[in-house]
């Protein structure tokens, strides 16, 4: 398939809907496609998924296309209100975690009801942990389940959601150290300690886990 001639690379009308072919396509409707390009600047491109256990196997999965890094939460966010009980699902999807105000990140769009499928998209875990993708759905259900949290980004090593509502001040010290047996990294290098991650937990209103 020519995606180059399919998203219009090159097509300086960025903005124009596209026809009921490429709709087709990707499996995305024609108002879907519309209010997407209706958001973003930048030209959409084929959500393109390296399979992590099949050394040079790729799938398309949806849809993306690039924002700066200080824009992409607001620009998700924006886009899950709109797209989300239509039945697609909206996350970052790479970030390189530099300068905001300079970086560049990709957000993808597919097809879906369950924030969880991100995950499996992503192909989301720990390995160097032996936590397996089922693993990390498995425990990030659990969690949603008594804290609940809407997904705004993951890749192969990374998750980030924002909380409904935070745990309770009671509740937080041991789902701190829930998230630190599970994801030891997000301490060891990152916050340093328990106390630490409290904090970052209640001034960002985010669950933000990585595995090295």
């Amino acid at each position: 398939m020519d995606w180059k001639k399919l998203f219009g690379f090159g097509n300086k009308h960025k903005n124009e809907i596209m026809s009921d072919q490429i709709a087709k396509e990707i499996g995305f409707t024609e108002e879907v496609i519309h209010i997407i390009k209706a958001s973003v600047s930048s030209s959409l491109q084929p959500l393109i998924i390296n399979e992590l256990y099949n050394e040079g196997e790729t799938r398309t999965a949806g849809i993306s296309f690039m924002t700066p890094e200080d824009k992409a939460e607001k620009v998700v966010v924006d886009l899950q209100s709109r797209l989300k009980q239509m039945g697609y699902l909206v996350f970052i999807c790479e970030r390189d975690f530099g300068n905001e105000r300079k970086s560049m990140c990709k957000v993808g769009i597919i097809k879906g009801h369950d924030q969880f499928e991100i995950l499996k998209v992503q192909q989301t875990n720990g390995d160097n942990y032996d936590i397996s993708n089922e693993d990390v759905s498995a425990k990030l259900r659990e969690w949603n389940d008594r804290y609940p949290f809407n997904m705004i980004g993951a890749d192969y090593d990374w998750v980030e959601a924002i909380f409904s509502e935070l745990p309770a001040d009671q509740q937080m010290k041991s789902f701190a150290q829930e998230i630190y047996e599970f994801c030891p990294d997000v301490v060891d290098q990152g916050t340093e300690t328990i106390e630490a991650l409290i904090e970052e937990m209640r001034r960002t209103n985010k669950l933000f886990l990585w595995w090295d």
